[in-house]
């Protein structure tokens, strides 16, 4: 490009005409320059925005082809039959009333109107015989006297009033001891256990509870054991045999 601009100065240089034409080829020369300038800085820029913009790559245009595929035919459910009405029994004729036929009045007997006689006098009648005397009463057997209180049995003296049981501090019992669970022992179970139990009349435990638990179940069933395979004797206060309640506590310890 420079070269090109000294070529047509020196051309304008040595063409040299008067003032007038000078003045014109010397615009002439400014114009064709600044077009060149122009022509350049417009190729400089499409140069600069061709090297920004990017390659775009040609879109692989791809063909599909779809094949439509006929549904297939959903199986035919036979039809089930309707099931048959219910035919209603017949209604059965409404029951006439019966009516009643009123009896034909039946013509009433004939009969003959006797004539009345009059009746014989009858003899007059006797005197009824008095009253036979009613029979005395029979004497009374006198009944044996009923025995006193006096002549009852002295068994009898010993029955007890009440059959309410008597709380005691002591009864003639064996009680044997407790078996130990061995379990228990191996899981260290220890505690006390206290069992309530009723001395009947004749000697018998009537009734058995635990009073206090010891804590552990197997402990308690092994109280109860006990007590139940106990023996006793009737227990007597002042010559009368009552029934008699009493408490014991059996303690288990690991050291037993």
């Amino acid at each position: 490009m420079n070269a090109e601009v000294a070529v047509m100065l020196q051309i304008a240089m040595a063409n040299r005409e008067p003032p007038a034409i000078a003045a014109t080829g010397y615009r002439r020369a400014v114009i064709v320059l600044g077009a060149v300038i122009g022509a350049h800085v417009v190729l400089l820029a499409l140069m600069m925005v061709s090297r920004d913009r990017t390659v775009e790559r040609p879109v692989e245009t791809r063909t599909v082809t779809a094949v439509l595929l006929s549904p297939e035919p959903e199986p035919q459910i036979p039809a089930t039959p309707a099931a048959p009405a219910a035919v209603a029994p017949p209604t059965p004729p409404a029951a006439r009333p019966a009516v009643r036929v009123k009896p034909s009045p039946q013509p009433r007997p004939h009969v003959p109107r006797n004539v009345a006689t009059p009746a014989p006098e009858a003899p007059a009648q006797k005197a009824a015989p008095p009253a036979a005397t009613q029979a005395a009463p029979a004497p009374a057997i006198p009944l044996p006297a009923a025995p006193t209180p006096a002549s009852a049995p002295s068994a009898e003296r010993a029955t007890p009033a009440s059959t309410a049981p008597k709380n005691v501090a002591h009864v003639d019992c064996t009680i044997p001891k407790p078996d130990y669970p061995e379990i228990s022992k191996r899981r260290s179970e220890s505690g006390t256990a206290v069992v309530r139990f009723v001395v009947g009349l004749g000697g018998g435990i009537e009734t058995v509870q635990l009073q206090k638990s010891s804590g552990y179940d197997r402990l308690d069933e092994a109280a109860l054991a006990a007590v139940h395979a106990s023996v006793c004797r009737p227990y007597s206060e002042n010559g009368t045999v009552v029934r008699a309640a009493y408490s014991q506590s059996f303690v288990f310890g690991l050291t037993d």
